[in-house]
């Protein structure tokens, strides 16, 4: 198990409380970066998906975080001409687009 791995895991566990429910969000959302991202190895990933095919309240988190995600990136296509490119460049970056 890789470093990455272990951390991944401590980090998820410490997002929920003994039964299972979400308490934690903003931690919970950085690691719903790293997905989003594409950063998270195999095995983090299916604990992921795991956790918010059975979790409403994560399921939930996860998809507001990936529809903001869609929406920037929408805008930035949108608004394409009436943006400087600097600004959009360091848009994208800042969100990994």
């Amino acid at each position: 198990m890789s470093e990455f791995s272990d951390w991944f895991k401590d980090t998820f566990k410490g997002c929920y409380c003994e039964k299972g429910n979400l308490v934690d969000e903003r931690r919970f959302s950085e690691i719903v970066q790293l997905v989003l991202d594409n950063e998270a190895d195999e095995e983090s990933r299916a604990i992921f998906e795991e956790k918010i095919r059975t979790c409403v309240k994560s399921c939930g988190s996860f998809e507001k975080e990936k529809s903001l995600r869609e929406t920037i990136k929408q805008k930035l296509f949108d608004h394409k001409k009436d943006i400087p490119n600097d600004l959009a460049a360091s848009i994208k970056k800042s969100i990994n687009l």
